[in-house]
């Protein structure tokens, strides 16, 4: 459950809007505790999202209101993804500048506001992606220390960790299983990964990286998993022995378990070693298009 603050930082949605809102047109109903306190369940945190963005579309709260959950999901797919589509958000660059002055808590700031604002697939494609490539680029060039870049990376470890509860509170599709294998220790694409598929509705049941190929084996097994997301980065070594990981994984998880890769080590993967089994994403587009066929054929 959240507090009426952690609901607003959350959703962009004032304190004093959302004692309105629910005021006067009943759009969640909180519980309350013995001395009158407001507290808020995950679904609640979701729909605001949603009628904060369908609110700057244009669409009065008053109508907005009666409108389903899957209403509201099907109003928000249409048209843009909101008033500021065109324009790229300057949190990215408060991100970095955040950095630059070693002031982490501005920078966790700067992302946490753009996860309220901005719908999830944006927030990957504006202002991760970007803030993360610039990072890289900075360091190899040496202007940034790696201080600076643990500075943005944690910002986003935390906040996507505190968006993954909240949606996996709630989740109805089927488990899929996140990691990197032994070895691979960049988590940050895979964290993504793991943001878009909380995103669509579907379980995400994160192990992080560098894990060997048996312990993700047996516990996408043990749980029930549809699918299991591995991302390879370390391109130069991915021929060889990242591929025998690979390899190893794929003999120890029932075959009943699909198996889907990306990053820039997967793509010099040898097509013939991969088997018929094995989905290669190009990008973050092609993880959402198998997550999409996935829930379809689960419903």
């Amino acid at each position: 459950m959240f507090t009426i603050k952690a609901v607003s930082q959350a959703t962009g949605v004032s304190i004093e809007t959302l004692r309105a809102w629910e005021r006067r047109y009943r759009v969640v109903e909180p519980r309350r505790d013995p001395n009158g306190r407001r507290s808020y369940d995950p679904a609640d945190v979701i729909r605001l999202r949603k009628l904060r963005e369908a609110t700057e579309r244009g669409h009065p709260i008053s109508k907005l209101a009666r409108v389903s959950d899957d209403e509201l999901t099907g109003l928000l797919a249409t048209g843009s993804d909101g008033p500021a589509a065109g324009e790229a958000p300057g949190f990215a660059a408060q991100m970095l500048a955040a950095a630059s002055e070693y002031r982490p808590e501005e920078c966790d700031q700067a992302l946490s506001m753009a996860l309220a604002l901005l719908p999830l697939q944006r927030v990957v494609d504006e202002v991760m992606v970007p803030a993360l490539l610039e990072v890289g680029e900075r360091w190899h060039a040496g202007e940034f220390s790696i201080a600076q870049e643990r500075i943005v990376s944690n910002a986003v470890k935390k906040q996507v960790s505190l968006v993954l509860d909240t949606y996996n509170r709630i989740a109805a599709g089927p488990p899929v299983v996140l990691a990197t294998l032994s070895d691979e220790r960049h988590e940050l694409g895979i964290l993504m990964c793991a943001l878009l598929t909380a995103a669509r509705g579907v379980r995400c049941l994160y192990l992080g990286p560098d894990l060997p190929p048996a312990d993700v084996a047996t516990f996408a097994e043990r749980t029930g998993a549809a699918a299991v997301v591995l991302s390879f980065v370390r391109r130069e070594t991915a021929s060889g022995g990242e591929q025998a990981l690979l390899a190893e994984f794929l003999r120890r998880l029932p075959r009943s378990i699909g198996v889907w890769i990306g990053g820039q080590g997967a793509l010099a993967f040898e097509p013939a070693g991969l088997g018929e089994r094995v989905v290669r994403l190009d990008d973050y587009r092609g993880l959402e298009r198998e997550l999409d066929r996935l829930t379809a054929a689960t419903r």
